[in-house]
């Protein structure tokens, strides 16, 4: 293994972009260089002019076909209501027989925009939790995946599901199971991972989960990280095993002024609160934000550069901050220049540290 651990990897937004220029988008970054790409997985945009609402796992499906051997990882799909944990381990475990080995699945606790869209109330953080933890449980059970953290962990597993022809079921207070059993099952081991921000979600993230997906940035991460192999290693699973995502916000543009207008999209990102707020409307977050999300406060959420090559220190940060992907989350306003100019003058030099 390589003493360098960081590892890139090109982001997509279901909510910013058509469906068709997402795939123009990602069959370049594939042609540039990368090798894998993490996207959203959202009912409404965090914004609603110009937003979309693209369904991810379709969107999967086109972008694996159209592509060579690019992966593709959920940033993240919500186990809470709108999807039933069972049907998310039937839909990933079908694109994995279909892509071997090129799907990944990110959990979260969800947003309200999401959920409560469709017909859901929202609950308390820790409602949500105990919904995800449930059905990572459910998720992993259904693809035949465990590790020593699933044996003892849940009253809810029936026992008798042991040697049961692949059978599951399971009696959890929020999801449940009877006799169930995925007839198309994966054909390789997909990657689970979950984002987490709290320290009992980031300890369920290193008790469940593949690895830990962060939107902190490096000055903020060490508690975090902290919590999370301090977990690991109380729950007796290897650290090494699993990996620290970031998501790092970046625009690109000659022209500063331009560069920074076009973050505006993600303002409702940097909202207080903004996972737990109850707000549905697009419309009504975007007011929102435009009210209490300052330009400053925006500035400092995302790396704006005039210079491609200025993004090479802000990235080797996060790996020295201990992160071990991250994924380019790119609002600049020409985004297929974006993706070209990274891929022949950035990408390369950490390719090249990857191969030391």
């Amino acid at each position: 293994m390589s003493k360098y651990s960081g590892f890139i990897g090109y982001w997509t937004s279901q909510e910013q972009y058509s469906m068709h220029d997402l795939l123009q988008f990602v069959i370049e970054a594939e042609k540039g260089g990368f090798t894998t790409t993490m996207t959203s997985d959202h009912f409404h945009p965090w914004w609603h002019d110009n937003g979309f609402g693209n369904f991810t796992w379709v969107w999967l499906a086109a972008a694996a076909e159209r592509t060579k051997n690019m992966k593709f990882l959920t940033g993240v799909t919500a186990a809470v209501y709108r999807y039933n944990p069972g049907i998310i381990a039937q839909a990933f475990a079908s694109l994995d027989v279909l892509y071997p080995g090129r799907m990944g699945l990110g959990i979260g606790t969800g947003e309200a925009m999401n959920e409560v869209s469709v017909g859901f109330d929202w609950p308390p953080a820790e409602t949500r939790l105990k919904r995800t933890t449930e059905a990572i449980q459910i998720i992993k059970l259904l693809w035949n995946k465990h590790n020593n953290a699933d044996d003892a962990s849940s009253n809810a597993v029936d026992p008798s599901n042991k040697n049961n022809d692949g059978f599951i079921s399971f009696d959890g207070e929020y999801f449940k199971t009877k006799n169930a059993r995925l007839y198309t099952p994966p054909i390789t081991e997909i990657p689970l991972y979950m984002a987490a921000s709290g320290p009992k979600a980031i300890q369920t993230a290193a008790k469940y989960a593949d690895g830990l997906i962060t939107i902190s940035t490096p000055d903020t991460v060490k508690e975090i990280f902290d919590t999370f192999d301090d977990a690991v290693s109380e729950s007796g699973r290897k650290l090494n095993s699993l990996e620290k995502i970031g998501k790092p916000i970046i625009s690109y543009d000659e022209d500063y002024d331009k560069a920074f207008a076009s973050t505006e999209f993600w303002r409702a990102g940097q909202l207080e609160n903004n996972f737990d707020i109850d707000v549905n409307d697009p419309r009504d977050l975007q007011q929102k934000a435009k009210q209490e999300v300052s330009d400053d406060k925006l500035k400092k959420s995302a790396i704006i550069v005039t210079s491609i090559e200025d993004l090479i220190k802000p990235l080797e940060d996060h790996f020295k901050a201990g992160f071990t992907q991250i994924y380019l989350h790119s609002t600049s306003p020409n985004e297929l220049d974006f993706v070209h100019k990274f891929c022949s003058k950035v990408l390369p030099y950490f390719k090249e540290k990857e191969n030391r």
